[in-house]
Formats: structure tokens, sequence, C-alpha cells
């Protein structure tokens, strides 16, 4: 496999509700550190204090009635993110793996609620310093999956205009996006994924 440990990289892992993201990073994570590499791991909205704290407000405590509220709590929660964790730790040399990132805000807040793209993405780039995921896994499962938190909630229809704004970002970057049917076996999805990296990798 190529030498990435003398830069940061960005993978990131977007998808619906229960399609298994969680598990598919915790192996990939283990995986690469048995490759040599240093690994941070953190989810949106998560992985410092005030993204915790958003956390629980956007999915458990609060119901947030405004989209534009809605989203510049998870933009917010992506600034810290970005500034606190994500930028000095690719500065490092970190492999970064982000289970979500901006394009969950297109997706959801975007195609889902019906806000302005263009605006999510303007403010999407203010947050992100400039940082973009250098692959993108959009673990790709059923298309409804009711749970427990506010976003789960959602009625399939909205699930269903989720996948559409994943299907037209994947559609306008296939390079950075890798699409990984998720409703196979877990060895082998992990192992799609690594194969993934291996090839982009042992390209550089």
């Amino acid at each position: 496999m190529g030498d990435q440990r003398s830069r940061g990289q960005l993978i990131t892992f977007e998808g619906l509700e229960k399609v298994g993201k969680s598990t598919q990073i915790r192996h990939l994570s283990v995986w690469l550190r048995s490759q040599g590499y240093s690994v941070t791991v953190v989810r949106e909205p998560g992985g410092t204090m005030l993204g915790e704290t958003l956390r629980g407000m956007l999915l458990h405590t609060v119901q947030i009635h405004s989209p534009h509220a809605e989203f510049l709590l998870f933009a917010a929660a992506r600034a810290e993110l970005v500034a606190t964790v994500i930028a000095p730790a690719m500065a490092e040399g970190h492999i970064v793996i982000v289970d979500r990132f901006a394009d969950s805000s297109v997706a959801y807040q975007g195609f889902g609620r019906g806000l302005d793209v263009k605006w999510i993405t303007m403010v999407n780039q203010q947050v992100m310093q400039g940082i973009e995921p250098d692959v993108t896994f959009w673990l790709r499962g059923p298309s409804f999956a009711r749970g427990e938190d506010n976003m789960e909630r959602q009625d399939e229809q909205f699930f269903a205009r989720v996948e559409q704004g994943y299907l037209a970002l994947a559609q306008a970057n296939p390079t950075r996006w890798q699409i990984i049917d998720s409703q196979r076996p877990v060895e082998v999805v992990g192992q799609d994924i690594q194969s993934i990296l291996h090839h982009m990798w042992s390209e550089h």
C-alpha cells in the first residue's frame, strides 16, 4: 500500500440510519492501525464537548421546528470538530474517519428538508476550512428504517428524498464517492472497503 503517513487523509461514511456505518468504521480503524497508520475516529455531530452537547439536543432533547436552525446547529458542531479535531489530526498525518460529514447536510437538510443546497454548500465550505474528504463510502441499504431519535422518526418520504440527495452527490463526484451495498455480510462489506482503499493508495 502507498505510504500515506506523511499527509493526512479524510475518509467519510454516509448513508441512511441503521446501514452499518459504525460497525464498518470500527472494523476499518482496526485494520488501518494494524497496517501501522495513526487513525482518528469521530462522528457528526459529536467529537467535541460542543458537538456532543448539540448532538443530544438535535437527536434527543429538543424538537427543532426550523430546518434552518437544525442545519446551523449541525454546522456549528461541524465547525468545532474541523477546527479542534479533524484539521489538527490531519496536520499530524492521521487518517481521520468521520461518521457523517458535510454531505449529510446536503442530503438531509437540503434534499430531505428542502433547504437551498447552494446555501448549505456555501456554509459548509466556510466551516470546513478547505478540507474535503479524500474518499466517501456511501453504505447503501434499505431506504427506510424507523428508529428512536428525532432524525430516525421521519417518514418514508423523507428518507426517499435523502436517498435521492446522496445519489445526486455521488453522481456529481464519482471519483470521491464509493457506493457500497451494505446488505451483504459485514465481513464482505469490510473487505470491499479495504480493497478500494488499497487500490486508491497504491496508485499514489
